[in-house]
């Protein structure tokens, strides 16, 4: 069994449809870890739900992000809309066909968790604090840490498990010594990208990424 993270997409469809193509994606062998933002800034998020819920098996695991918490806060509390709107979501209102369905695609991201783990891996949206264990960290800081984690040498982290994060755009998926980063910059301009975690090799749904020299 092989298996496969995959990063941010970011309402790109085409882009996760050509990602699970070249890796020859076989559901009743393969397993599949995405770190969450599935939605904003590209224009079907609500195409990418519909997909991820097809691929929703009992055995792949689906992450939440920060654009998951920011619309669940949105549209099932009526909080923060604008800061919603600021980083995406427009698009993706623009992109479900009715509110009913919006909400239901809330509801389903409320339910996903906040990282997974493994012996040798630890699976999440944005990263950790370096100071604390996994069980130690914040839902906050999960999603949303950055500079923290980012800036951290290896001998700083509690965690000795490499962490596999995105949220972060990087020109190509980045592998170093306790981290692998995986955000390449779907609906930003970028290209969407998933790695074999046995093999390490990177599948990308494009050979260049546009926005490789910005970031």
């Amino acid at each position: 069994m092989a298996e496969y993270v995959i990063g941010d997409i970011h309402g790109e469809i085409d882009q996760l449809k050509t990602i699970i193509d070249k890796i020859n994606y076989k559901p009743k062998e393969d397993k599949l870890i995405f770190l969450g933002d599935y939605i904003d800034r590209g224009a079907d998020s609500y195409k990418v739900y519909r997909y991820i819920k097809e691929l929703d098996n009992g055995d792949n695991i689906f992450l939440r992000g920060n654009h998951e918490e920011m619309m669940i806060d949105a549209v099932l509390n009526d909080n923060n809309i604008d800061l919603w709107y600021h980083n995406g979501g427009q698009a993706t209102e623009r992109s479900f066909p009715n509110r009913s369905e919006l909400k239901e695609a809330a509801r389903f991201f409320n339910s996903l968790p906040y990282y997974h783990s493994s012996q040798d891996y630890i699976f999440v949206h944005a990263g950790i604090r370096p100071d604390r264990k996994l069980k130690k960290q914040t839902e906050h800081d999960l999603v949303w840490i950055r500079y923290q984690f980012l800036g951290a040498k290896p001998g700083d982290f509690k965690e000795k498990r490499t962490v596999v994060a995105g949220h972060t755009p990087v020109p190509k998926v980045k592998f170093e010594e306790n981290k692998i980063l995986m955000d390449t910059g779907a609906g930003k301009g970028g290209i969407l990208s998933a790695i074999n975690l046995e093999t390490k090799k990177v599948y990308s749904s494009a050979e260049k990424n546009p926005i490789a020299s910005i970031l």
